[in-house]
């Protein structure tokens, strides 16, 4: 028998190499995949292991690895998530749980200001589902609308900035589609519409009236880094304490907050923070 050459060795080596890399490519996808599906927060180094019938080891240098690129995070509770870097550069919406945390300064910043009630709103098919709420310290507040609550895009405040900086080739589609949707409200497809203009030319949402007499909403939406509307932000209160000098106001603290939520969505920010350091008022979706 010949020795092994040198050569020869090279070209039994190489297909091993690359078999090993198509295997630890499939993995990582695995992995990536698994934690994707996950349900919010996120998913345990211990149930990857288990779902994937991965030794603990291997996971753990896979999820490292993952880590290191920026594709996925772990939170404070060790479940790992894909990290919002990484979904935007696909286009893809942030997760709820990181809007609200990112959101709770800029909540926390309009009640301080207003009094008032403030809400984070998101779009969920046709509706919009408020994921936060935070309440003021003014001893009537507006409480229209519950954490878990949805509206029709388009029927309050918050729901009628996603409706109105939704994707214009999706907006008069989502428009159409509430026309069935509508029986138990105060407003129909034509006002929608006609807001959603005015909505347009002012750069916020002024609805006095609009879902329930005496009540005011104001809302502004919410970019992420790609440009897309991801989200809203939204106050409401009886219709005197935001008309005149206190609209003005509202519309000023609206701006800031939702500058103040973008920039912390493109710096990565969205901490588990509260300024006021008060829970007892605010509700977020689990």
């Amino acid at each position: 028998m010949k020795p092994m050459t040198e050569k020869n060795q090279t070209l039994v080596k190489e297909p091993n190499i690359q078999k090993d890399a198509m295997m630890s490519v499939g993995r990582a996808i695995a992995v990536l995949r698994l934690i994707g599906a996950a349900p919010e927060p996120g998913i345990r180094l211990r149930d990857i292991s288990e779902a994937l019938d991965l030794h603990k080891t291997s996971t753990s240098r896979m999820l490292t690895t993952l880590s290191s690129l920026g594709v996925i995070e772990r939170d404070r509770n060790r479940c790992f998530r894909v990290s919002d870097e990484f979904r935007t550069s696909f286009g893809t919406p942030l997760t709820t749980t990181r809007l609200r945390q990112a959101a709770r300064p800029a909540l926390g910043m309009l009640t301080e200001i207003l009094e008032d009630v403030a809400f984070l709103s998101v779009p969920n098919g046709l509706d919009s589902l408020c994921v936060a709420r935070y309440i003021g310290t003014y001893p009537i507040q507006a409480l229209s609308l519950n954490v878990g609550g949805r509206r029709p895009l388009g029927v309050g405040a918050g729901s009628l900035a996603l409706l109105a900086w939704a994707p214009d080739d999706e907006r008069d589609y989502l428009i159409e589609m509430q026309r069935c949707r509508l029986a138990n409200y105060r407003v129909g497809v034509e006002e929608i519409v006609a807001a959603v203009q005015e909505a347009q030319a002012q750069g916020f949402t002024d609805l006095p009236g609009f879902v329930i007499q005496g009540m005011t909403g104001m809302g502004i939406p919410v970019r992420d880094p790609s440009g897309m509307v991801v989200a809203a932000l939204s106050v409401a209160a009886i219709t005197e304490r935001l008309s005149g000098s206190r609209r003005d106001l509202a519309i000023r603290a609206l701006k800031e907050a939702a500058a103040e939520l973008e920039a912390r969505l493109r710096g990565g920010a969205g901490k588990d923070t509260d300024p006021s350091g008060d829970t007892s008022r605010r509700s977020d979706i689990a």
